[in-house]
């Protein structure tokens, strides 16, 4: 029996049972006591295309843009609240991402991570795109969704420093990072792994100058 509570039967596909266990896609589901299967074998994304659900349960990827968790009117309005408070920050993740993302919104499946890419309906996991590229290195690199927490402190650090200045390069700097760091977190290659280096020096100077003076 699933957890009270529990609508659906998650799952979640990638390469190992240590990378899954640490995905930030599982935070809300964890903190919910939710159960979800791991899946690691490449044909189980095969397989459970073929299996919309189980004994009248459906099947939902942890991994799949259309994850609500949070379904009560409380949330809900909660939920708009925040996408207004946050909507000049997502436009402006918008607008330095550009065209590598198909959208940014804020996520109801983060609770201690900052960011997150989930796959539009439709999409394969990035575990069989790196398979599949293994086989056709032409294949084209598909869209994600770019998902922020809106509780992070960071988030919130981000929007202050946009309201401040909203064309501070450093702003742009943390989009660009916090784009990095998802995609690392999924197990995708960065396109320039030495300028993600250099960023990230940059701003570890930045923040422990300011740790300095602040001392």
């Amino acid at each position: 029996n699933m957890p009270e509570g529990q609508s659906a039967i998650y799952y979640i596909i990638g390469e190992s049972r240590a990378a899954l266990m640490g995905s930030p896609h599982l935070e809300a589901l964890k903190k919910k006591g939710y159960e979800v299967l791991l899946m690691t074998d490449p044909v189980d994304e095969w397989a459970v295309a073929g299996i919309p659900e189980i004994d009248d349960t459906p099947l939902v990827s942890a991994l799949q843009a259309n994850l609500e968790l949070d379904d009560d009117e409380e949330s809900k309005k909660e939920r708009e609240e925040k996408e207004e408070k946050f909507s000049g920050l997502v436009e402006a993740f918008k607008t330095v991402l550009d065209d590598r993302v198909e959208h940014v919104r804020l996520s109801s499946r983060l609770t201690d991570s900052p960011v997150c890419l989930v796959i539009p309906e439709g999409g394969l996991s990035s575990h069989m795109e790196r398979i599949l590229r293994s086989h056709d290195s032409d294949l084209a690199a598909p869209k994600r969704i770019l998902e922020l927490n809106p509780d992070h402190v960071l988030v919130d650090r981000l929007d202050q420093l946009r309201k401040k200045d909203p064309a501070s390069e450093k702003l742009m700097d943390w989009v660009e990072m916090l784009y990095d760091q998802a995609l690392l977190t999924e197990g995708s290659p960065l396109a320039d792994p030495n300028r993600f280096a250099r960023r990230l020096t940059r701003l570890m100077e930045d923040a422990s100058f300011a740790a300095v003076a602040g001392s």
